[in-house]
């Protein structure tokens, strides 16, 4: 089974739309001709000039500043001087807005290209994914639809799951903005399950 990197297109909505649709799809690291596939297990969707828990809230500095190009380019930061968090920039150019991907699982591609999730290979948490992809700030701007030559990208998933169940929540740790629903996750692994009293009655199918 093939799948092809997501289109700028998809990148260009809302970020609560790219957040939730995002869940149960697969970020692809390339590095040195070999290929990773992690599946994306929550996001946080962060605005802009409407969002005071967004970097872009008080408009562009040069720490924020891919966010208010073209979507579907990474913007990578170090959090708290400790460690990195991946975003991927939505929306049109000029309106600053970001999704932030918090847990994923790596994959094996065996051979006969069956696809298993593998629990030792777990990510959560937006620095253990950094870590366990090896995403650095040297890959902030990078451009995720460039099928051919990028070094990041997004597809849909490889391993066949059947129906997705993705529940919304408060996003997690903020200081600012903290009742805005747009926390997404795949509902059923136990390493998020600590986050459940924060977890709202919406949840979606698809």
């Amino acid at each position: 089974m093939t799948s092809a990197t997501y289109p700028r297109s998809f990148f260009e909505r809302d970020p609560d739309v790219v957040a939730r649709d995002l869940v149960g799809a697969d970020v692809v690291i390339r590095t040195a001709g070999h290929m990773v596939h992690a599946r994306i297990l929550e996001t946080e969707a962060y605005g802009g000039g409407d969002d005071p828990a967004s970097h872009a809230f008080r408009g562009p500095t040069p720490r924020c500043a891919v966010m208010f190009g073209p979507a579907g380019f990474l913007y990578v930061y170090r959090s708290y001087g400790v460690h990195w968090c991946m975003n991927v920039v939505t929306e049109s150019t000029g309106t600053a807005s970001a999704v932030l991907l918090r847990a994923a699982i790596i994959y094996s591609l065996p051979v006969d290209g069956a696809a298993r999730d593998t629990k030792s290979l777990l990510l959560s948490g937006p620095g253990n994914l950094t870590r366990g992809l090896g995403i650095t700030g040297t890959d902030n701007g990078q451009d995720c639809c460039e099928e051919s030559t990028g070094r990041v990208s997004f597809q849909e998933s490889r391993v066949d799951v059947g129906a997705v169940r993705v529940g919304c929540s408060k996003r997690i740790g903020l200081s600012r903005g903290q009742e805005r629903l747009s926390r997404y996750f795949l509902e059923g692994y136990p390493a998020l399950a600590r986050n459940r009293s924060r977890v709202t009655k919406k949840s979606t199918e698809s």
